[in-house]
Order: structure tokens, then sequence, then C-alpha cells
């Protein structure tokens, strides 16, 4: 009976490599398992648990331990040494900040590393405001000139947000695994420069569209050593972001015609010749709170961009992001921030970096499909500072 039982499972595996691969304990969850040369079965359940190669499928949060008060002996030197030296330090600075953010920043307990030579930096911006001075000098000499200056600097973007990221990505490791970005010039000028232009042509209802490209672009061309990144944003979801968006925004125009119509105030009356009492807090208020829900909308989109493309963001087809963010959220962190920092003429200003850092970092999750360990490091030569000098000093951002 038992060689029949042997000849039955010895043929099933020839037929099927998965159980082959199985019976030899070559999937995690079977490594330790012992099989029976005469019967081609199990003998025994387990021998050692130890053995048992199982990785833990559980998120893995985002960590940030930077504290306020250390950030701000950085930020307070940074901006003093950057006064006396009439801006040079400011490459110094830079990787100060960086290495601050970027080394407080954990995923399972490592941490992220910024590796930039500020030498290198200092002399990619020393080219860069050469370039920015010739360009506004000839801008004066003829109305025409300046029209070219323009046109160059918009075809250069591409070329500039390509070496920015480019040069931030390896400047960038994680347990001394450098990323990466390759870009092309044309798919570039589609995402940074003819895609968002279309969308601001086609008052947003094309949007959607370009920061898909947009998102699916700098994916495709990111890696982490050796292991590429992809992302595929859903457009329906951007449309629906997009759609509460405008929601936001229509809600108070709607209510302000209603109050409008039931008073029978027409608008030029109330522009031309505002009543002091029954309309005056009208029109006070009518801008204030327009302002406000264009703000809020603005942050909602970006917050449900942000979750869309990072959520869909995945590492070799193997590792998987997850983003949580709240556009309401991050709205009220960033309004609160520049309150303060204004009523503090600018010394809470660290405290509000580390503050809404934390939280961007903090929404963000990791869902492993396998263990870290099998990636292997592509250390390259840094290329490519002058682009990312040229969108600090222009304060260009190009990221998600």
């Amino acid at each position: 009976m038992a060689e029949e039982t042997g000849k039955f499972n010895q043929e099933t595996t020839e037929n099927d490599p998965t159980k082959s691969e199985i019976a030899e304990g070559s999937y995690p969850l079977t490594q330790g398992l012992n099989s029976n040369d005469d019967a081609g079965v199990s003998s025994e359940v387990l021998e050692d648990p130890s053995t048992l190669k199982i990785w833990d499928a559980s998120p893995i949060p985002f960590e940030f331990t930077g504290k306020a008060k250390e950030f701000f002996g950085i930020w307070l030197s940074n901006l003093l040494l950057s006064i006396l030296t009439l801006g040079i330090y400011s490459a110094w600075a830079k990787v100060r900040r960086r290495r601050f953010f970027l080394g407080h920043t954990l995923i399972g307990g490592h941490r992220f590393d910024y590796h930039a030579d500020p030498k290198v930096i200092l002399k990619g911006r020393a080219v860069v405001v050469s370039v920015l001075v010739v360009l506004s000098l000839v801008s004066e000499l003829s109305p025409v000139l300046s029209g070219t200056s323009l046109v160059l600097l918009m075809l250069a973007l591409p070329w500039l947000a390509n070496r920015s990221l480019r040069f931030n990505a390896r400047m960038t490791s994680f347990r001394n695994i450098r990323f990466d970005f390759i870009g092309a010039y044309g798919k570039s000028l589609l995402a940074f420069v003819l895609l968002p232009l279309l969308g601001l042509l086609s008052f947003g209802l094309l949007q959607p569209f370009a920061t898909r490209y947009s998102g699916r672009y700098l994916a495709a061309n990111y890696s982490y050593g050796e292991a590429k990144l992809e992302s595929d944003p859903q457009l329906k979801r951007l449309y629906k972001g997009l759609f509460q968006a405008f929601s936001i925004i229509s809600l108070p125009v709607v209510v302000l015609l209603g109050i409008m119509a039931q008073h029978d105030w027409e608008l030029e009356r109330l522009i031309l010749i505002p009543d002091d009492g029954a309309t005056g807090w009208f029109i006070d208020f009518s801008p204030f709170a327009l302002i406000i829900t264009f703000y809020l909308a603005f942050f909602h989109y970006r917050a449900v961009v942000r979750n869309s493309i990072l959520g869909s963001l995945s590492i070799s087809s193997i590792h998987q992001l997850k983003s949580e963010i709240s556009g309401f959220r991050l709205a009220w962190i960033v309004l609160s921030n520049t309150v303060l920092t204004l009523i503090s003429l600018g010394l809470l200003q660290p405290w509000g970096a580390v503050r809404r850092w934390r939280y961007e970092t903090e929404s963000l999750q990791l869902i492993p499909g396998g263990s870290l360990d099998e990636f292997i490091g592509k250390i390259q030569p840094a290329e490519g500072v002058i682009g990312s000098e040229y969108t600090d000093l222009q304060d260009i951002d190009v990221s998600v």
C-alpha cells in the first residue's frame, strides 16, 4: 500500500512542478518540513519552528523621530551663517536640513540618509545664478529677447527637473542602497509643462489626466537599487477627488447666491452702492468665504493625488505603499503653521516644518510582499546638480 501511495505522489509531483517545489521545501511556508523518501509525503509536521522563513506581511508604518527643538538649532545656525556668508553657506544648510529630516525618517527601524557634497551643490548654484543674471540682462534689452528668454526657460524646465530628481535620488539611500532616477526629456516635457498647461486651459477638467501621467512618469523612472518602481493611479479616483473639490468651491457660491436672491440684492448694486447695514457684512464676508473654500479644495485634491499615486506605488511588483493623508487636516496644519510663523516673526517656522513633515511621513505605510533584504544596491556616481539648484532657487516643486 505504501508503494502504491509513493507511486501516486511521485506521478503527481512530476505532472505538477508547484507540488514538486513544495515537497522540496522551497516555499517559505514549507521550509523546515521533512519529506519521507519512501512514501513521498511529510512524515513529521515540523522539525524546528525556527527554520520557518515566514515574513511578517503586516503593514510597516513610516516613523519620524525628529524634534522641533533639535531642528530649531540647525535652522537658526543655517540662517545666521547664510546671512554672514552672503548666501554661500546655503549649500551646507540644504544638506544639513535634508540630513535631519531624512535621518529621522524610519521604516522598520532603519533610517534614510542624504549623501550630497555641499561643495558640489555650491558649484551648481554658481552656474545657475550666472545664467539667470545673463538672462535678466538680456531681457532688459528688448521685449522680444525677454519673451525668448522665457520660452527658453520653459523648454529647459523638463531637463532641469530630470537632473534635479536624478541628483537628489542618487544622494538618498536606505539601508546603504541608493535610489536612482532616469527620465527622458520628451516625457518630462509632457509631465511638467504641456499636460499641466492643458489642464489649466481646460479649467481643470483635464487635470486628472495630467496628474496620472506625471505620477506614472515619476514612479516608472525611479528605482531603489535594482528594484524598479511603478504606479498606476486610478483615473476614476482622481476625477472623484476633482468633483469633490469643485463641490467644496461651489457650496458657498450657491449659498451666497441664495442669500442674494432671498433679499432681492443685485450684484452690481452690492458692488457699486453697498449698504452699510444690510449688505455691508455680505460684501466683507463673501471674498473671505471664497478664499477659504478654494484653499480647502486645493488641499483636498492634493491629498487625493498623493494617496492615489503613492497608494498604487509598488516596488519591484512585490512591496506596496499605502497613503492615508487627509486634505482638510493638511490644510489646517499649513494654515496654522503660517499664522503662528507670522505671529512669532518666523521663530516657529522650524516647529511648523517638523510638524508637517511628521504628519506627511506618518501617513505612509509599507506593505511588504517579501523580505526587504532581497534588494541589491546599485550605487552610481552623482550627476546633474545644476538642475537641482535651479529648482531650489526658483522654489519649483516637482516632487509628489
